[in-house]
């Protein structure tokens, strides 16, 4: 079962934010394009899937924004919502960190749906 993650960011997840969060946490993931590029999947050096992620989405509905966001503490005009998923555990640990740096990198939010 994957651990859901949720991105809130004022611009979308970009290759350079993703690769850069990786790399303080593992420099030796590697990253592939899935579903024709609507995702992108960082795997480890056993070609395990650490973090899967999908292309932001705009958000452009200030209702949608504000039920996808609630709780979360977010200012700005424009909003981008990225879907992300990691395994369950402390296997996924590795991709929650670095989800949480891309969200750090471009000054966004992170939620991670853990079940609690």
């Amino acid at each position: 079962m994957p651990r859901e993650l949720y991105l809130v960011t004022p611009t979308p997840v970009n290759i350079e934010a993703l690769v850069a969060a990786a790399a303080v946490v593992d420099d030796q993931l590697a990253m592939r394009a899935l579903y024709g590029g609507a995702a992108l999947q960082l795997v480890d050096d056993n070609d395990m899937a650490v973090l899967t992620i999908e292309n932001s989405r705009l958000l452009l509905d200030s209702l949608d924004a504000g039920l996808m966001t609630s709780g979360l503490d977010l200012g700005g005009s424009e909003l981008w919502w990225t879907e992300a998923v990691c395994p369950w555990g402390a296997s996924g640990e590795p991709g929650v960190e670095v989800a949480s740096g891309i969200a750090r990198v471009l000054g966004g939010q992170l939620r991670v749906e853990d079940g609690t």
